[in-house]
Parts: structure tokens; C-alpha cells; sequence
């Protein structure tokens, strides 16, 4: 059974930030939040009873981010290593979600390729109470993980996702920079309710490959629009899509 939602967000957070050493932070918080979920299109079998039309869910969320970064800054240029560890605890009571726990890391590395190039990649490691929920906390979406998917065109419980880019400066003044990037997105999630062996499962792979240009303000830090085309490269995959933000994809 497939059907697609409207999703929308709103929330408000307050976050307090402790410097441990110059390398390491702590960050705690609270976030408070309302989704709204409309159904579109879809399944017209929809069993109305485990599956809403529409839901809006008032949640509260504590979270606890620790932060490693050891990285190098040379403008826009990185090199080195990140670790970001996010621990949520969610409260929410209605009929298709309960209180449950997220946990994910993020394992950034970056290196110069000569004077131009840049390689980075990241890990993104996660988990979460395994309810058989149909708004399991982890999305498989466009602006999060996987360029040219699409917007949460599904979810889950658990969720291996690891990210490739190539970026090239192509040309480089006194403060504008214009970059091009060649990517490879990948990740797989556990179905909501369903074995972590579902990771390995064939049918839940997303890998997506392709490009993108950066504009870039060279002087004020991570003021960067940018534009990516990412295209499914698997048998099962042929959907593609332009994924458009500003500051890099991580």
C-alpha cells in the first residue's frame, strides 16, 4: 500500500551550547513542534482505520547533540574529520505514534585535491524506537539525504546513508567562487515494525549519482546557493530530480 502526503513542520527550539575544549561540544535542548500530515494521492483501499487521511501531531522533543570537529578551514576549502552525535527523546500521544527514542551520528571527512579540488563524504548512522508507525522519524528525502528522490517519499526506523562529492572550483575571485560537484548519494532503511536485516534488503537500496554548481560568497562563511541534479542508478530506480538550497549538502 503506497499513498503520498503533504507534510508540514512548526516548531520552535531553545538550545543551550557548552565548549568543552576547543574541539569538543555539548549541546542541549528542547523542541517543541506540530506536523501535519494530508493525504494527496494513493492507495484508494486506504484502511482509514490504521492509515489517517489526515493527522496533526503535537510533539516535544529533548535532544542532546555532541560535537567532534577537527576540521581545517582554508575559505570554503575543508580538511579533516567531524562526528556529530544526536540523541532525541520524543513525547507525542495519538493513535499512530507513542513516545519512542532517535539516535543518529554523523562522520564527516574532507581533503584538499590539489589547489582546486575538494573530496567529501558523510556517514549517517541511525536508529529509533522500532514502532510500525507509517511517520517512522527517519525520511528517505531530498533535501536530507538522497539528491533527486524526491520529497519523504518513505520512512523508517533505522537508516544507513552514506554520501561522495567531488567539488571543483571553477572560477575563483576576489569574493565569488563558482564550483561544480559530481555526487553519489546511498542509503537503506528498515521498514517501521520491521527487522534491522531489512538494511541489506535489495528493495530498500537508493543510490542516485550526479552533479551541481555552487555560488559562493568567499568571504562571508557558508553563504553559498546551490543547485544539484541527482539521478536513480539502480534497475529499480529511474526517477530523477534538481534539489535546490543554500550552504553545502553537508
Amino acid at each position: 500500500m503506497v499513498a503520498n502526503y503533504k507534510y508540514n513542520n512548526e516548531f520552535i527550539e531553545v538550545m543551550a551550547m557548552f565548549e568543552i575544549s576547543g574541539k569538543n561540544n555539548i549541546g542541549l535542548g528542547v523542541n517543541f513542534f506540530t506536523e501535519k500530515y494530508n493525504y494527496l494521492n494513493g492507495d484508494n483501499n486506504i484502511d482509514k482505520s490504521k492509515v489517517p487521511l489526515s493527522s496533526e501531531q503535537d510533539k516535544s522533543m529533548i535532544k542532546l547533540v555532541y560535537t567532534y570537529d577537527d576540521l581545517k578551514y582554508d575559505y570554503y576549502l575543508l580538511s579533516g574529520f567531524k562526528s556529530v552525535l544526536n540523541l532525541q527523546g520524543v513525547v507525542t500521544e495519538n493513535d499512530f505514534n507513542n513516545a519512542f527514542l532517535i539516535g543518529f551520528n554523523d562522520f564527516l571527512y574532507f581533503t584538499r585535491v590539489g589547489l582546486k579540488g575538494n573530496f567529501a563524504t558523510r556517514l549517517r548512522l541511525g536508529i529509533a524506537t522500532n514502532v510500525n508507525s507509517p511517520f517512522a522519524p527517519f525520511a528517505v528525502d531530498n533535501n536530507l539525504n538522497i539528491r533527486g528522490v524526491g520529497n519523504t517519499i518513505d520512512r523508517g526506523s533505522a537508516s544507513a546513508v552514506w554520501n561522495l562529492e567531488y567539488r571543483h572550483t571553477i572560477i575563483e575571485k576576489n569574493w565569488f567562487v563558482l564550483q561544480t560537484n559530481f555526487f553519489m548519494d546511498a542509503g537503506s532503511w528498515r521498514s517501521p515494525g520491521g527487522h534491522l536485516s531489512d538494511i541489506l534488503d535489495s528493495e530498500n537500496f537508493r543510490i542516485y549519482a550526479g552533479g551541481g554548481l555552487r555560488f559562493m560568497h568567499k568571504k562571508i562563511y557558508n553563504a553559498i546557493f546551490r543547485i544539484d541534479y541527482g539521478y536513480g542508478i539502480t534497475e529499480e530506480i529511474n526517477t530523477g530530480g534538481i534539489v535546490i538550497g543554500i550552504g553545502q549538502y553537508f
